[in-house]
């Protein structure tokens, strides 16, 4: 059997009419590849077991918002069930549009990026290959997108590392669990250590050069 869900109950978590559930059901799901629903009785719908998992709902949508950061582009409280409703009904135009600085060439190779997002996730350790260099035991803690560029920061030989991720060749997951922290977590989420990005290993290279020096 697949999962049972009830427009009585979906209306009242979404905050919306069920009515608006009801069409969602019968204009709009229905008519999506691979997803199967059935009348149960009134009120009811079922998702059969070969769609359990392809559909995602408004709360998965805001979650994906969420992690990524795209919901702090919006208005305070914006970006909710209510509006993400308007814009998937809408099937003449788009009413917004966010602009930002495009990527000077979109990265090619799509495997590196998602077996980095999925180390990030795990918090395991990678080896990173790069265009004139290998980065072995390397921690990574954020994909973070700057000025039309993706950089890689992470955690080398317990300190910040910056790479480009212009220059990465191939990943390799090494399994293996690195101690999540959490100073620097917050450290490469502050809005001065993202406008360094493009130079924070240099001047990092430097600071440590005078450090050394003075001692």
């Amino acid at each position: 059997m697949g999962e049972i869900l009830s427009v009585t109950d979906l209306a009242h978590e979404f905050n919306v009419s069920k009515r608006t559930i009801s069409r969602d059901f019968n204009n709009r799901i229905k008519m999506i590849p691979d997803i199967e629903i059935e009348d149960v009785k009134k009120g009811y719908f079922k998702l059969s077991k070969y769609s359990e998992g392809s559909l995602k709902t408004y709360r998965d949508i805001l979650h994906f918002s969420r992690i990524i950061d795209i919901d702090k582009l919006f208005p305070k409280h914006a970006f909710d069930h209510k509006f993400i409703d308007i814009l998937l009904s809408n099937k003449n135009h788009s009413p917004c549009i966010i602009y930002t600085d495009s990527l000077d060439e979109q990265p090619s190779m799509y495997a590196p990026f998602l077996t980095i997002v999925r180390s990030i996730i795990d918090r395991s350790l990678i080896t990173i290959k790069m265009k004139n260099d290998v980065c072995n035991n390397f921690a990574p803690y954020k994909l973070i997108h700057f000025k039309g560029h993706w950089y890689l920061v992470g955690e080398l030989e317990k300190h910040i590392f910056v790479i480009a991720y212009d220059v990465i060749e191939h990943v390799k997951e090494i399994k293996t669990f690195f101690k999540f922290d959490l100073n620097i977590s917050e450290t490469i989420q502050e809005d001065a250590f993202i406008q360094s990005l493009p130079h924070f290993n240099y001047t990092a290279k430097i600071f440590h050069k005078i450090n050394k020096h003075n001692i």
